[in-house]
Order: C-alpha cells, then sequence, then structure tokens
C-alpha cells in the first residue's frame, strides 16, 4: 500500500503541513514522514508518527472519515487553483539548488508566501549506502509518493544521515545495507547483501570493536594494525611479544588441524598483503595457537624453540623502514610436521629470495638488517677486542652505523641479548656464535675498507681490509684476489679443470666489467647470502626428528608489496622490491586460480551447474609480462616474453642497456607495462592495475650480473685459518649448488626429503634448467619452486589489510584497493552460491552411514565392491537432507556451506551414545575380570590359611623338626652349584646382548646413513635425468633450427644461381637493345620531312593525352582529399560513438555487476530459506510422528483408564460390602460391649457380701443399667447424625465452589476459543473471497486476453495472405517490366554512344525525351529498390510480429500453468483449513471430555480419602475398645467367673481381630488405588498441557497458512501486472499492425502508378523506334566515312 501525504498551507505567513498518515503493510509503525519542500532549502521536514493500523471493529469508520476527509481536501485544493489562475503568474522569487553528480543545478520555482500550493511529497524507502570516491556514506533513499513526479530513469534521490542534505543520484551509487545486528559480524560470508561498502562497513565497525580478525569464506582478514592486542601491545608493529590468538584465529587453527588429521593431508597457510600489514605477526601467532591446540612431542620441537626461531630470523632478515620497525625481505616456509598422535613432532625451515644486495645497499628512511646494530651495541668488550671493533670507522660504504641515541642503543642491546638466549635455546654452540660473529665483523670491515672509484681495482682504506681479512681467517692477497682479481683465479680452474659449472656458467653470463664498488658489493652480500643459509641450517638441524609424520602444515610468510608511494616518496622502486612484488603477485595468481579457476574447473569435471562468472581481470596478465618465457632456446625478437627473460637477453648482449629491456617488454606488453617519461623508468599495473609501481631501471645490470666475488665467498670460508668458521662452512661443500639464494635444502627426514625434492625438480627440469645461473630466470624458479611447494597442500589465505592513516581514520580508497586485488567479494559470492564443501563417494558413505543403519547393513562389507553413487543415494534419502544443498557429482558429493558442519554434529551424537554403550560394555568386562580376580584370590587366602593351620599342628612333630635340620645340609651343594651354572648362562646371554645392541645399532647407523646416501643420490639422479632431458630438447630444438638454417641455405643458394643466369640474360639483352638503338638513331638521319611532321602532331596529341590525365588525376586527388576529409570526420564521430559505447558498456557492465551481486544475494536467501522450510518440514513430520505416537498412546491410556474403571466399580462393590460386614461387626461388638457391661454389672452386683444383699437392689440396678445403655445409645446415633449433617453440608460447599469456579474458566476458555476459531473462520472467508475475485477476475481477463488473441492472429494471417498475393503478382508484373526497361536501357546507351562517338548533334527534342525517359527509368528503378526494401522490411515486421505472438502465447502457457497451480494450492489450503478446523473441533470435544472425566476423578478421590479418614478413626476407636476389653479380659481372668463365658468372649475377641485384618488389607487396597488415581490425575494434567501445545502449534500452522495466503496474494498481484504487461504489448501490436496496413496501401498505390509510368514509357518508345531506325543508319553512314579518312 503506498503511502499518501497531502500538505496544504492553511496561513499566509506560517504554514503548517497536515496529512494523512496510513499504516504500513506489516502493522507496525513506520518511520518518520521526510518531507522535501522547496523552502526548506534542501532540509526535510519531519512528519509525525504514522499512526498504526486501526482495529477491525473501527476499520469502515475509519475509512468514511478519511473519504470526507479527502473530498473536502480536494474541493479546497480545486478553490485554491482556480484562485490562482485568476490572479495570474507572479515572478519567481528562490531557486532550489539540489547537488547532481555532474555537477548540474535543477531549478524550480519557489512561489510566495501568499500564494498556496501543493508540494512534492517523498517518503523513505530504507537505508542504502552511498559510494563517495573518498568514503561511503548511510543514506535513506526516497520515494516520490503519488501525485509527486518521479526522477529520470537511472536517477535515485537520497538524503544523506551526516547533514541532511538531500542529493540527485545516479544508482549505480547506492548499494544496499545490512542489518545493524550485522555489524559485527564474524563472517562476511553471512552478510545479507553481500557489496563492497557493507564489507569495509563490518570491517571498520569490527575493527573499531578490538576485533581485527574477521573470516571471509574460508579464509581470514586480518585489519592491521589493531586498536588493542588481545594480550600485552607489542613494543613495534611487529614486535617480539606475540599477542595471544583472537578467537577467530583460534578457530581457523581448530579448522587447519582438524581437517589436516582428518584428512591426512598438507595444509598450508599463506599471508597476502601489502608490506607492513601484520602478515608476519599473523603468521607467527597462527603458529604458536597450532602447536598450543596440537602439543608436542620430543625434546627437539617446543613453543620456546618456535619462538627462538622467529627470533633469530627476525634479527637476520628484517630491517626497519618508515612503516614498520621489523619489515622481511626474505621469503619463508615453516613446516610443522605431525605424528601419528597428531602432536607436532619436527619442524623445518626453508627460505626464498633474500635480499642480499641490502647489506651494501642505502635506500632513504631504511636501515641495514637489524642484527648489525644488535651486534655493534651489545657485542662483550673482548669480542669487540677479538673481532677488532673497539674502535669503530667513521665512514662505512655499507650503511653500517653504530646507534647514535641512547633509547636506540638500549633497544639493541636488549635485542641482542634475547638474540644470544635464542640461539643457547636452539642448541648454537659457542663456536657456531663466534663464527657468525666472525663473519659479520669482516662484513663491517669490508664497508669500512670501501673501494676506489677511479683507477685500480682495490680497497680504499687498507687498514679496514686488513682487519676484514684477519677477522675472516685469510690472507690480505687472498682477500683482494677474491674481491678484485677474479681472472687469475678463473684462469687457475681452467688450468686444473675445476669448478666446471661455475666456469661453464661464468662463461655463458659474460657481461660488462665490474667496477670495484660493484666487485666489494658482490663479496659482501655473497657473505652475507652464505651466513644466512648456515643460520637457517642450524635452525632445521635443532628442530628435526627422525619421526614417522602424518601430515604436515605449511607457514608461508614472504614479503609484502611494497610501492614507494605508501610511503609518499617519489622515487622508482628497486630490483628488490620488483622481486618481492612478482612473488606477491605469483601467490595472487595462485590464489586466483586455487580460488575461482579450480572450482569452476571442479564443478565443469563433476557436471555441477554453478551460475557463476570468473572474474574478468586475474593477476596472470601481470605474471606473464614478468616471466613469460620465449617459445624456444632461440626464439626471434618478435616473440612476446617477460622481462625476466628480456633483462636476461639484453645483458648478455653487446653494446646494450636497460633502456632497450624497457623498450622491448613496453613494445610486447603495452597494456601492462608503461614506458615512463623518466629514462629507464617504466610502470607495472600490479594488483590487477589498481596499485601500479614505476621501477627505476638504472643499474639492474650490475645486480643481475653474476658476481664472481659472490662467487668466491664459499672456497674463503672454507680455507678460513679460524677454526670456528671453516667448521661451519666446511659442511656446506657437499650441497649441490642449485641457488645461492636458498637456505634450507638440508634434512634427513622424509617429509623434508620430499620437500627439498620438489625444489630440486623445479629448479633441474624444463627450459629454465639450462639458465639457473642467471640471477633474473633464478627468480623466477624461486617462485616456481615455492608455488610447487604449496601447490600440493590445501591452502588457507590470511589476507592482511592496512587502512590506518596518519590522523588515525581509516583509508577507505587504500582498503577498496586491497579488497580489489583479493577479489574478495567475488570470491565470497561464489562460496556462498557454489558448493564449498566435497569429498568422494566412498569417504561420504563410510563417514556418514553411521546415521542410517539400514545402509549401514546394506553396505557394511569391506570384501565386497558396492556402486558408490547408488549407497549414496540411498544415504541421501535416509538423511532426509535438503536437495538443493547437497549434489551428487561423478565422483564427489558437492556440500553448501553448513552442511558438512550439521552432518557432523549429527554423527557425533550418534557415535558418542555407541561409545557410551562401548565404555559401559567395557567397564562391566572389567568389573567381571577383577571381581573373577578377587574370587581366585580368595580361594588362594583360604588355601594358604588352610596350609597354615596344617602346618602349624606339624611343626610339634618331632620328626619333622629333624626333617627340616636335615634337608637344608642335603640341598646346600645342589644349589650352589645350580647357581653357579645359572650365572654363567646369565654372564653369557648378557654378553651375546651387548653384542647385539651393539650390532643393532651400528647396522642402524649404517641403515640411516645408506638411506640418506640413497636419497641425497636418488635426488642427484633425478637432477642429472631432468638436465639430460633439458639438455636433449635444447639439443633436439638446435638440430632442428640447423636442418631448417641448412635448408634455408641451400634455396637460398638455388635462387642466387637463378638469378645470377637471369642477370646474365639480362644483360645480353640489354646490349642488344643498345645495339638496335644505335641502328635506329643512325637510321633517322634519312627521315623525311613529312615523317618528322607526323611524329610530331603524334607528340602534340600525346601531350594533350597527357594533360587530360594529369587534370583526371588532379580531380581525382581532390575527390580523395574530400573524401579522406569525410572518412576522417566519420572516424571522429566513429571515435567518439565508441567512447561513449565504451562508457556505455562499462556502466553496462557495472549495472550487470550489481544486479548479478543483487542476484546472488536473493539466490543465497532463497536457498537459506528453502533449507528452513526443508527444516520445518522436516520437523513437522517428527511432530506428526510423535503426534501419532501421543494418540496412539492416549489410546492405550484410555484403555487402562477403562480397565482402571470397571477395577474402580468391583472395588467400590467390594468396598460397599466390607463396609455393610464393617457397620455388622460394629454392631456385633457394640451388643458385646453391652453384654459384657451387664455382665461386669452382674459380676458387681454378685461379689456383694451374702448377708447385706437385698432382693430390691440388682433388679434396680438392672434397670438403671438398661437406661443408661438407651440413653447412650441416643445420644451416639444423635451425634452420628449431627457430624454426618456437618459433612455433608461442607461437602455440598466445597463442590457447589469448585463447580462454579470450573464453570467460569470452562466459560472464559470457550469464550476465548470461539472467538479466535471466528476470527480466522471470518480471515479465511474473507480472504478465500478476494481469492475467489481474484481467480474470476483474472479468469475474465484471460477470457478477454484469448479473444483478443484469436482476433489478432485472425487479423495478421489475413494482412499476410493479402500482402503475400499482391506481393507475388506485383514481383511478375515487375520483373517483366524490368526485362523491357533493361532492353530499352541498353537501347538508349547504345544511342548515346553513337551519338558521343560521332560527334554530331542530335534534335533537342530526341535529346529530351531520352533524358526525360532516362529520369524515368531511373525513378522507377528508385521506386523498385524502395519496394523492394519496404516489402523486406514488411516480411521482417511480420516476422518480428510473429515471433511477439510465439512469446506472448508462450507467456500465455506460463500465465495459465500458474494459475492453476493456484488453483491447486488453493484448493489443498481450502482442505488444509478443514482438516485443521475438523482437528481443532475434535481437540476441543477431547478437552472438554477430559476436563469433567478429571473433575469426576477429583471428585471421587475426595470421596475415597474423606471414607478412609473415617475408616481410620473407626479403627482408632476399635483399637481403643479393644485394649480396654483386653484389660477387662485379663480382670476377669483374675476374678472368680465362669470359664464358658471367658471362652465365648475369646472367640468373639479372635473374630473381630480377624475381621480387622482383613479391614487393614482392605485399607491398604484402597490407598493403592488411591495412588494409582492420583498418578492417572497426573498423566491426564500432562495430556492436557500436551494439548495446550498441540493447539499453540496449531495456531502457529494457522498463522504459516497465512503467511502462505500473503505470498499468493503478491504472486497474483506479479500476475496481474504480467497480465497488464501483455496487454501492453498487444496494444502496441495493434498500432504496428495498423501502420504496417497504412504502408501497405501506400506501396500499392505507388507501385500501381510505377505501372502506369512504365506502360506509357514502353508506348513512347515504341513511337520512337521507327524514327531512331534511320538515324541510327545515317550515324553508322558517318561513323564509316569518318573512320576511312582517318585511315588515309
Amino acid at each position: 500500500m503506498s503511502l499518501r501525504t497531502e500538505q496544504f498551507s492553511n496561513n499566509s505567513d506560517n504554514s503548517k503541513p497536515q496529512g494523512r498518515n496510513s499504516a504500513q503493510p506489516d502493522g507496525r509503525t513506520s518511520s518518520q514522514c521526510h518531507i522535501v519542500t522547496p523552502d526548506s532549502g534542501g532540509k526535510p521536514e519531519t512528519r509525525p508518527d504514522v499512526t498504526p493500523e486501526p482495529p477491525k471493529q473501527k476499520l469502515q469508520q475509519w475509512d468514511r472519515r478519511t473519504e470526507k476527509k479527502s473530498k473536502n481536501m480536494e474541493e479546497h485544493t480545486k478553490k485554491e487553483r482556480i484562485e490562482e489562475f485568476g490572479q495570474g503568474k507572479e515572478k519567481e522569487k528562490g531557486m532550489e539548488e539540489r547537488q547532481e553528480p555532474e555537477g548540474m543545478q535543477t531549478e524550480t520555482t519557489v512561489t510566495e508566501n501568499a500564494r498556496k500550493e501543493v508540494r512534492d511529497v517523498w517518503y523513505e524507502a530504507g537505508t542504502v549506502w552511498y559510494v563517495d570516491k573518498d568514503d561511503f556514506i548511510r543514506a535513506t533513499q526516497l520515494k516520490p509518493d503519488e501525485g509527486t513526479p518521479e526522477l529520470s530513469e537511472g536517477r535515485v534521490r537520497v538524503r544523506l544521515e551526516t547533514d541532511g542534505s538531500v542529493h540527485d543520484v545516479s544508482e549505480y551509487e547506492v548499494e544496499k545495507c545490512n542489518p545493524p545486528e550485522l555489524d559485527l559480524c564474524e563472517d562476511l560470508s553471512d552478510l545479507q547483501s553481500v557489496n563492497e561498502c557493507g564489507a569495509l562497513h563490518t570491517l571498520t565497525s569490527r575493527a573499531k570493536a578490538n576485533l581485527p580478525l574477521t573470516h571471509a569464506g574460508p579464509n581470514l582478514v586480518n585489519f592491521w594494525p589493531p586498536l588493542q592486542t588481545h594480550s600485552k601491545t607489542p613494543k613495534s608493529r611487529r614486535g617480539e611479544s606475540v599477542w595471544d590468538a583472537p578467537p577467530a584465529l583460534a578457530a581457523l587453527v581448530k579448522r587447519v588441524y582438524m581437517s589436516m588429521v582428518g584428512t591426512r593431508r598438507d595444509h598450508s597457510v599463506c599471508a597476502l598483503g601489502r608490506s607492513g600489514t601484520g602478515k608476519t605477526t599473523a603468521c607467527q601467532t597462527f603458529t604458536h595457537a597450532l602447536i598450543k591446540q596440537a602439543g608436542t612431542a620430543g625434546k627437539n620441537m617446543s613453543v620456546e624453540r618456535v619462538q627462538a626461531m622467529f627470533t633469530i630470523l627476525r634479527s637476520f632478515g628484517c630491517v626497519s623502514s618508515k612503516h614498520s620497525d621489523a619489515s622481511s625481505r626474505f621469503a619463508m616456509v615453516f613446516s610443522l610436521d605431525f605424528n601419528h598422535a597428531g602432536q607436532a613432532a619436527a619442524g623445518h625451515l626453508q627460505t626464498l629470495m633474500l635480499d642480499k644486495w641490502k647489506v651494501c645497499q642505502k635506500i632513504q628512511g631504511e636501515s641495514n638488517f637489524l642484527v648489525f646494530s644488535q651486534m655493534l651495541a651489545g657485542l662483550s668488550t673482548e669480542m669487540r677486542i677479538e673481532l677488532q671493533l673497539h674502535q669503530l670507522s667513521e665512514f662505512n660504504s655499507f650503511g653500517i652505523v653504530h646507534p647514535a641515541k641512547v633509547e636506540e642503543k638500549q633497544r639493541a642491546s636488549i635485542a641482542f641479548t634475547k638474540l644470544l638466549s635464542a640461539m643457547e635455546t636452539l642448541g648454537f654452540s659457542p663456536g657456531e656464535q663466534k663464527a657468525i660473529w666472525h663473519v659479520l665483523a669482516g662484513i663491517y670491515h669490508l664497508g669500512a675498507a670501501g673501494a676506489c672509484k677511479v683507477g685500480r681495482r682495490q680497497f680504499m682504506n687498507f687498514d679496514s681490509a686488513q682487519m676484514a681479512s684477519s677477522v675472516l681467517g685469510c690472507e690480505g692477497d687472498d682477500l683482494h684476489t677474491a674481491v678484485f682479481k677474479h681472472h687469475l683465479r678463473q684462469l687457475l680452474q681452467r688450468a686444473t679443470g675445476g669448478s666446471r659449472e661455475r666456469s661453464g656458467a661464468a662463461e655463458s653470463e659474460e657481461g660488462p666489467r665490474l667496477t670495484a664498488a660493484q666487485c666489494l658489493n658482490g663479496m659482501a652480500a655473497g657473505l652475507y647470502e652464505e651466513l644466512f643459509t648456515a643460520i637457517v641450517s642450524l635452525i632445521n638441524r635443532a628442530l628435526s626428528s627422525q619421526q614417522l609424520m602424518l601430515a604436515s602444515v605449511m607457514v608461508v610468510d614472504t614479503p609484502g608489496l611494497r610501492n614507494p608511494r605508501h610511503s609518499a616518496e617519489e622515487r622508482g622502486a628497486s630490483w628488490s622490491e620488483f622481486c618481492h612484488n612478482y612473488l606477491q603477485e605469483r601467490l595472487l595468481e595462485h590464489y586466483h586460480s586455487h580460488t575461482f579457476t579450480h572450482t569452476l574447473e571442479r564443478y565443469a569435471q563433476e557436471k555441477i551447474h554453478v551460475e557463476f562468472e570468473c572474474p574478468e581481470t586475474s593477476p596472470a596478465e601481470v605474471v606473464s609480462a614478468i616471466d613469460q618465457p620465449p617459445p624456444q632456446v632461440r626464439a626471434a625478437d618478435e616473440d612476446p616474453r617477460g622481462l625476466l627473460w628480456v633483462l636476461d637477453e639484453e645483458m648478455v648482449t653487446p653494446a646494450s642497456c636497460e633502456n632497450r629491456a624497457v623498450e622491448r617488454v613496453c613494445q610486447y606488453y603495452s597494456n601492462m607495462v608503461r614506458q615512463c617519461e623518466q629514462l629507464l623508468q617504466c610502470e607495472v599495473k600490479h594488483l590487477m592495475g589498481s596499485d601500479p609501481v614505476r621501477y627505476d631501471l638504472a643499474g639492474w645490470f650490475s645486480l643481475i650480473q653474476n658476481n664472481p666475488s659472490a662467487l668466491n665467498t664459499i672456497c674463503l670460508l672454507q680455507n678460513s685459518t679460524v677454526g670456528v668458521v671453516k667448521a661451519m662452512f666446511t659442511p656446506r661443500i657437499s650441497l649441490p649448488p642449485l641457488c645461492r639464494a636458498l637456505g634450507g635444502l638440508e634434512g634427513g627426514s622424509q617429509r623434508s626429503l620430499q620437500r627439498n625434492g620438489t625444489i630440486r625438480k623445479t629448479f633441474s627440469g624444463g627450459m629454465a634448467a639450462i639458465r639457473r645461473h642467471s640471477q633474473c630466470i633464478a627468480v623466477k624458479l624461486q617462485a616456481d619452486a615455492l608455488i610447487n611447494l604449496i601447490r600440493r597442500a590445501r591452502p588457507v589465505f590470511l589476507q592482511c589489510v592496512s587502512a590506518k592513516s596518519d590522523n588515525g581514520s581509516f583509508d577507505i580508497p587504500a582498503l577498496r584497493v586491497q579488497l580489489h586485488s583479493t577479489q574478495i567479494l567475488s570470491a565470497l559470492q561464489l562460496y556462498r552460491i557454489g558448493y564449498s564443501e566435497h569429498m568422494t563417494l566412498g569417504d561420504f558413505r563410510c563417514h556418514f552411514q553411521a546415521l542410517a543403519p539400514s545402509v549401514m547393513k546394506r553396505y557394511a562389507s569391506v570384501f565386497v565392491s558396492h556402486d558408490e553413487r547408488k549407497a549414496v543415494e540411498e544415504l541421501l534419502v535416509e538423511l532426509d537432507v535438503d536437495k538443493k544443498s547437497i549434489l551428487v557429482g561423478a565422483s564427489r558429493v558437492f556440500m553448501k556451506r553448513g552442511v558438512l558442519c550439521y552432518l557432523e554434529q549429527q554423527r557425533e551424537k550418534q557415535v558418542t551414545g555407541w561409545l557410551v554403550h562401548l565404555q559401559a560394555a567395557c567397564l562391566g568386562h572389567l568389573a567381571r575380570q577383577k571381581y573373577r580376580k578377587l574370587k581366585v584370590q580368595q580361594m588362594a587366602v583360604s588355601c594358604l590359611q588352610r596350609n597354615l593351620r596344617a602346618l602349624r599342628v606339624m611343626s610339634k612333630w618331632s620328626w619333622w623338626k629333624l626333617f627340616c635340620r636335615v634337608r637344608p645340609l642335603l640341598d646346600v651343594n645342589m644349589d650352589n652349584e645350580r647357581l653357579r651354572a645359572k650365572e654363567d648362562e646369565i654372564s653369557v646371554l648378557r654378553r651375546r646382548l651387548e653384542k647385539s645392541e651393539k650390532e643393532r645399532n651400528e647396522l642402524r647407523q649404517t641403515a640411516d646413513s645408506l638411506e640418506t646416501k640413497v636419497t641425497a643420490v636418488t635426488s642427484e639422479l633425478s637432477d642429472e635425468r631432468f638436465r639430460g632431458d633439458a639438455v636433449g630438447q635444447a639439443l633436439d630444438v638446435e638440430r632442428a633450427e640447423r636442418l631448417r638454417l641448412s635448408r634455408e641455405n641451400k634455396d637460398l643458394q638455388a635462387r642466387l644461381d637463378q638469378c645470377k643466369v637471369t642477370m646474365e640474360t639480362l644483360e645480353k639483352q640489354l646490349e642488344e637493345e643498345k645495339q638496335k638503338a644505335q641502328a635506329k638513331e643512325s637510321q633517322r638521319g634519312a627521315v623525311t620531312e613529312t615523317e618528322l611532321v607526323m611524329q610530331l602532331e603524334c607528340c602534340q596529341t600525346e601531350m594533350e593525352f597527357v594533360c587530360r590525365r594529369l587534370k583526371q588525376t588532379e580531380e581525382k586527388l581532390e575527390t580523395e582529399r574530400e573524401t579522406r576529409q569525410e572518412l576522417d570526420a566519420k572516424v571522429a564521430t566513429l571515435q567518439a560513438q565508441l567512447e561513449q559505447s565504451r562508457r556505455s558498456v562499462t556502466e553496462v557492465k557495472r549495472h550487470c555487476r550489481h544486479l548479478t551481486s543483487d542476484l546472488q544475494d536473493a539466490r543465497v536467501l532463497t536457498d537459506s530459506l528453502q533449507s528452513r522450510m526443508h527444516e520445518l518440514d522436516r520437523k513437522q513430520r517428527r511432530f506428526d510422528n510423535k503426534l501419532t505416537q501421543a494418540l496412539e498412546e492416549a489410546e492405550c491410556e484410555r484403555e487402562q483408564k477403562d480397565k482402571a474403571f470397571q477395577e474402580n466399580t468391583a472395588l467400590g462393590a467390594e468396598i460397599y460390602k466390607l463396609r455393610c460386614s464393617q457397620q455388622e461387626s460394629q454392631a456385633e461388638v457394640s451388643r458385646l460391649q453391652k453384654q459384657k457391661e451387664d455382665l461386669c454389672a452382674q459380676i458387681r452386683d454378685l461379689s456383694l457380701p451374702v448377708d447385706l444383699a437385698s432382693e430390691s437392689l440388682p433388679a434396680l440396678k438392672k434397670q438403671l443399667r438398661l437406661l443408661e445403655s438407651q440413653v447412650n445409645e441416643k445420644a451416639e446415633e444423635i451425634a452420628k447424625l449431627t457430624a454426618k449433617i456437618q459433612q455433608q453440608q461442607q461437602i455440598h460447599m466445597r463442590f457447589e465452589i469448585e463447580v462454579e469456579r470450573m464453570k467460569q474458566i470452562h466459560q472464559k476458555e470457550l469464550e476465548d476459543k470461539d472467538e479466535e476459531l471466528e476470527d480466522v473462520h471470518k480471515s479465511s472467508q474473507r480472504r478465500l473471497r478476494q481469492l475467489e475475485m481474484q481467480l474470476e477476475q483474472e479468469y475474465e481477463e484471460k477470457q478477454m486476453v484469448i479473444h483478443e488473441k484469436h482476433d489478432l492472429e485472425g487479423l495478421i494471417a489475413t494482412l499476410c495472405d493479402q500482402v503475400g498475393h499482391r506481393d507475388f503478382d506485383v514481383e511478375k508484373k515487375l520483373r517483366r517490366d524490368l526485362k523491357r526497361t533493361h532492353a530499352l536501357l541498353a537501347d538508349a546507351q547504345l544511342l548515346l554512344a553513337t551519338m558521343e562517338s560521332s560527334g554530331q548533334n542530335l534534335p533537342n527534342s530526341s535529346k529530351d525525351q531520352i533524358e526525360h525517359l532516362h529520369f524515368q527509368l531511373e525513378e522507377s528503378e528508385a521506386r523498385r529498390l524502395e519496394a523492394e526494401s519496404i516489402q523486406a522490411t514488411l516480411s521482417q515486421e511480420l516476422d518480428n510480429n510473429q515471433a511477439e505472438l510465439e512469446n506472448i502465447c508462450k507467456q500465455k502457457s506460463v500465465v495459465d500453468e500458474n494459475l492453476a497451480l493456484l488453483q491447486q494450492e488453493k484448493v489443498d489450503l481450502l482442505k488444509r483449513l478443514e482438516e485443521d478446523q475438523e482437528d481443532l473441533n475434535e481437540l476441543m470435544k477431547k478437552h472438554k471430555a477430559l476436563i469433567a472425566q478429571s473433575s469426576s476423578d477429583i471428585a471421587q478421590i475426595r470421596e475415597l480419602q474423606a471414607e478412609l479418614e473415617e475408616v481410620k478413626k473407626q479403627k482408632q476407636s476399635l483399637q481403643e475398645e479393644l485394649q480396654q476389653c483386653v484389660s477387662r479380659v485379663q480382670f476377669l481372668e483374675s476374678s472368680t467367673v465362669g470359664r464358658s463365658i471367658v471362652s465365648k468372649q475369646e472367640a468373639r475377641v479372635r473374630d473381630l481381630e480377624n475381621k480387622l485384618e482383613f479391614q487393614r488389607g482392605q485399607v491398604k487396597r484402597f490407598e493403592v488405588l488411591v495412588l494409582r488415581l492420583r498418578d492417572s490425575v497426573v498423566r491426564l494434567g500432562e495430556e492436557l498441557e500436551q494439548s495446550a501445545q498441540a493447539e499453540a502449534r496449531e495456531r502457529e500452522n494457522a498463522r504459516y497458512y497465512q503467511q502462505r495466503v500473503q505470498d499468493m496474494r503478491l504472486e497474483m498481484e506479479e500476475l496481474s501486472q504480467a497480465e497488464q504487461e501483455s496487454s501492453r504489448r498487444r496494444m502496441e501490436l495493434e498500432m504496428k499492425v495498423e501502420e504496417l496496413s497504412t504502408v501497405r496501401q501506400a506501396l500499392q498505390a505507388d507501385l500501381e502508378t510505377s505501372i502506369r509510368r512504365i506502360v506509357d514509357l514502353q508506348a513512347a518508345l515504341e513511337e520512337v523506334e521507327s524514327s531512331d531506325d534511320s538515324d541510327t543508319e545515317s550515324v553508322h553512314t558517318a561513323v564509316e566515312s569518318f573512320t576511312r579518312k582517318k585511315d588515309l
């Protein structure tokens, strides 16, 4: 329902807006309505809150009031408009300025205050993001109300929340906004709409809330730097203290660890991002969290050792820069190997691309490696004196300077102490530490020595050079030779034949001559590179282990992308920055291929349809521009190749420079590499063009050239006189010299050998193996080795972003660039739409068949091969999972996100139950075994006790004493001999055991050494094989080229011979022609004058002909110029159109991206809703099953209740009988008591003395006793009756109160339920009526559309028939006329040709006629062409109309199908409503019956309780009487009374006791019955609660069906809109048909006129033919005479 508001001005001075507010469809109060008016200057006026929807009873009254108000307001507005038109137009006083995206201003008139005007009204449609260049702003989208003019297409009006200003912007600048509860969403894939602004807002919100880590599907986004760390804040951006793992990182660690242990497959964690974004910190934290999660096994692996490793790498591989205190300058792959127990058992470190030139090169804003400053600040005085660092020089060419500030010195000294403790933790010996300081001191002294820039190549400071040689352990001359005099060493090597590979490489890589500074820099870089690789080998030695490993987790940390523009520097990037940026691009390419390419290929291979288009841009273009290899070993210059290969070729090429390499690369890859205006500079479009980097290639040849000084460093260190240095670097001789920049190629475990083998294969295979000694190709090979190393593992990417600016706010453009480079939005869309989790068919069945016992029974056999696809399909049917969330491919099962976790949870629940049962069974088995053991122990103890007793008895026997004394004396000798024999045997066995252990240890050592040798030999053999293959391929290519060149040489030789022969023949012909020319010249002397005149005339005619040709060529040139100008103008217009089309294409692409993202979000929402619906359906089915079970249980309870009722009735009868018997027994007891009293009285009377007795006294006493007994009986009866009356009255009052209360409760419940049922019934009837009305309207509209369709089809058929027949006849006529006109035209052309050749002038009349005829022919030809074109257009339009009709028919069929489906759904809904109504009625009846039954049961229970109380009282009274009787009997026994009377009384008393016992049993039975009845009452209460819950569920179902009806309404509205569109199209088709009919009529008229003209033309031509014959004969005679004269 659209929101209508009308605004009027009541007074001229102050006009307040008044209007009518309407409620929103969902029944909630809407937000404030803002009206944008011209007077407010762009500021919105707030309207009061919209009133909620009125209740149903007052709806009609409210509608009437609103209609009256609207009528009054319409009359008021009409009067005001009439007054305004009467007053006339007034001048405009104000203009409203509204900001447009293109800088335009919209002008609207603002009336005076005295004038009253209806203003435009806009209402709020929702919150959106307004995308700005530098930021994104939350805004409110405004939509026009009814009566308000809408904006142009593609424009949207928004109001910014920052300042409240209103803007009209493009729809591309607006993006959807997520709900506020998703601002701190942990996973970006859980957002409702995944767009750029939504992702940025979530990331920034989490960063402000101290949550820097955010999940992005399977990967993780790290927002750096965090505002507050979870533990102590680090001292620097990447300090030494590692902050605790946040929850997101801990969840990632757990997921990676569980996946690694479950799949037994290697995993890799790779950090991506710019430099200074916290990649190393994140990797370090991940490593620590992983070790804490898994635990460690063995002494070599611990958290302290790993932390020590990171500390050493920080000192030796990091520098301080503007954006970070410790910026990495090397790539690292740290592999954690896990054993079969899931514990971290070993670690292996591999390093790549060390920036070795950082030792000798100084860059502004960056320091040297941190270890130099730490060493200079923290060394002891003894080591300073030994290393000759006690006196530091002021100048150092490498930029290694002692810290000057006190704070820097303290920091460096603290870091040095930490470095020493880390070395001790990792087991570095003091000698190894001393060797490290010797090499670093040697590098420092070399920097202090310097090199001469002019003259000979030598040191500048010989004292420092001597210090360097003494520290490194070599002579000064040897150091000078190794640094500067390379040719001497090469001559010696050639003479001795040593190091063939190195000399060959040097010969092949000869370049320009090196300067002294380059030689010195090469020596320093080589020394540091060898030292770094040695330190890496020591770290691997400390973390290695020989255990068998299950799998590994590789942590990849590389230097980030570096751009001098990020630090506001104007310089160009260097060679090291280029290498590290190239490595980052390779990792991005791996991320792109893993995320998009491999995933989509897997979907296509498994035939899984996923509607997703791969992103257009990828890092492969930049990578190919850098490392694209040539197609052959010796390829042509035109073949494209990357910058690394071009640099390698140009370095070897003589007289070449870096500028030539730049030109070639820009020629090959102009779209990715751009040559800058500055010399030797080019710009590479990194990160898919979002972050271009400008490189300065000056001096790159000196860096990529093989420096002999760097190659001489290993020989210099191995021949050192310092023992610790020689011992440290001698083991590196055995390692193969693959690449000097690689570290960590040693190791003896299985996993490390596999990783090293991967690197060796990369360096020894393919064409790159031939050029691996080149520095450029070595960079490519290192990147290939890293990618091949992590490609076989399952990757997880840490996308580190940095967006903090200097002022503390977020740099949104930088964030956009970083997110665009990783293509995070496309990856999230694919993750949400696609199937992110997959398993093979067999694994899925084996893993989840525990959830379906039937499937597990059928496919449990391991020895029988099963059809896995069929088994999986059956398993999915049993699991009852949504079909769209799980798809079965050709060999895998694909699952949506979250499905695998749900199945794992279900499986864990099932397996935990089984494990509990298994544990219980095991515990029972163990308890039984323990019981058996205890039983055996008890038997043994009893046996021992029995034997001890016998021994105690035997010990007193004298013979036993004698035997005990003699027996040891007999066995002493035998025992001693046996002990000696046993000791000898034990000694022999010990010797054998020691020998066997020694042999076993030796065999183990030999086996280990042999295994290492075998692995080394196999690796070397594989390397040699790959080298042989590469060389063989190169030789084959060379042979093919040689054969091709020989063939070309032969062909060229043959062509040369042919050319020589032709040249000889041409020379002969030239000589002959010269001779002929000389002869003709000699003959010309005798030429006559007539011939000269003829020649002169011929020359003149030729000159005239040449002049005419010149004029014609000039005219042609002018026409060509004009055409060229026209073409240039057309080209310019076409270029403008092309640019405009490109803009439109970009806009369309952007719009398509928006639409696809919205569509994908909608798909995700629909999928989630469908999964939720499936879950609800499954719950509904479970509820139905439970309901049926409850109903069955209720029926069982009813049956039991009936049985209990029958038993109760039987017990009631028995109780009645017992009561009767009890009354009889009571009467007998009372009678016996009376008799007893009488007897007692008689006894007392008889006991009186005889002499005192009188005859009257006993009779009087007897009468007195009788009267007292009668009085007592009457009193008892009266008391009983009064008690009974009081009890009955109380019971009656209680029952009346309870009955009234129950009546009130039931009446309230019944009224509520009746009202609810009436409301539901009324609403359902209303909806049904509305649906019936809508269906009737749709049916009528459908009938109208069908009739109109039939009419249109008939019209079109008739038109087609008419046009087709008439066109066929006209075509026949036109063809005949064309033949005639062609003949006439041919005659006319002949006549004209004869006229022109003869030069005679025809009469003016004939010329005019011919021109007129020619003109008429042209007109007829043009009209014919027009008719043909019109006919073609008509046929095309007819085809289009037929296609549109077919589309309309298809749409109509679809609408019919939808209508049929809706009708079926309506019938189903009606049936369901009826069934629900019946169920509700039955439930109400059952509820009422249960209530009545419960009330009757309660009454019975109360009666029974009262009866029990009475029986207890009677029991107590009887017990008291019994005690009295017993005492009386005892008294009577003591007295002298007759025994017969006493025996009778005793018999009666026994009978009474038996009856009392019987009554006690009956009372116990009654108590049991009462307990059972109480249980039944409790059950009935539970049934009542269940029935109430069932009623609540029924209400929920009714609400659900109401919502379905509303959805059906919406669908009906959409169908009505579709019908309106079809009617609109029908009207357009009718208009087109009318236009076609008019065109057809016009064409028919034109054809009739053209036919008439052709007939007239034919008649005129036939009249002229007779006159033309004579003219042609005269012309022919004239022409013949002219030709004869010319011949003469």
